[in-house]
């Protein structure tokens, strides 16, 4: 386990500077877009214009997504589809910084991409199991289903939340009905935190970006917390994948 945490940590540092070098040079673009929300719906966090880093504690709360990500990567697992879930979580983690840093289209559309590989893995995680896919027909999938994904978050992005709000009930659904119908050996407890902390996320993120609860210029900031728990919960989520003794 020490190991595991090892190897995490050096990768998210690594990670961290090479994110950062590349938003430094990605401030000067001549072709730079602005992401959806701007100039007034970026959250709650104030912007600082004058940095290559826009809002710094949505920024670096993102990469708890990251650390968790590599944790899971290097974990030895017998089953080679976490290898992939640990991987999503860290492009989720990309993508929110590089988003909240440089506040751009690219951004929005890297940590949303992140998000779309994350939660398709849900759905596809249910389905392999349920259905006895190989690892292969999993994976094409998952190609498949996120090419389509971002595609439509190219021509309609103000579509993108309900688009992940959707991938989340299917696989929930999906998971749900694997339960039910199959009855596996798996440890319940880990799922019913991962959505606990999911929720109680969510009702953070509202109070955020509606700004009933804000104050712009503090460190401490609701949308950073939101990424912590939902970091969290996708470790939960994890643990709970890592229960099954069936598969």
């Amino acid at each position: 386990m020490k190991q595991q945490h090892l190897y995490a940590t050096f990768s998210t540092v690594a990670l961290i500077l090479i994110t950062l070098l590349l938003l430094y040079l990605y401030q000067d673009s001549p072709h730079q877009e602005m992401a959806t929300c701007m100039p007034e719906k970026c959250f709650c966090e104030a912007i600082n214009r004058d940095s290559f880093i826009k809002q710094f504690s949505n920024t670096f709360s993102s990469f708890t997504f990251v650390y968790i990500g590599f944790f899971i990567f290097f974990q030895k697992d017998k089953q080679e589809l976490f290898k992939f879930f640990g991987i999503f979580s860290v492009a989720i983690g990309f993508g929110s910084a590089f988003f909240h840093a440089s506040l751009s289209f690219l951004g929005q559309s890297f940590d949303i991409a992140g998000i779309y590989l994350l939660t398709s893995y849900i759905l596809l995680y249910a389905l392999y199991r349920h259905y006895k896919l190989s690892i292969g027909e999993t994976i094409i999938l998952l190609i498949v289903i996120n090419l389509i994904l971002d595609i439509g978050l190219m021509v309609a992005p103000e579509l993108r939340r309900y688009i992940v709000g959707l991938m989340i009930v299917l696989g929930i659904g999906s998971e749900v009905r694997y339960i039910k119908a199959l009855k596996p050996n798996i440890e319940i407890a880990w799922i019913k935190k991962s959505i606990v902390f999911l929720l109680l996320a969510f009702a953070i993120w509202i109070l955020d970006i509606t700004k009933i609860v804000c104050a712009p210029e503090s460190i401490f900031q609701g949308h950073a917390l939101w990424h912590i728990l939902t970091s969290l919960a996708v470790y939960f989520l994890y643990r709970y994948y890592r229960s099954e003794t069936s598969v």
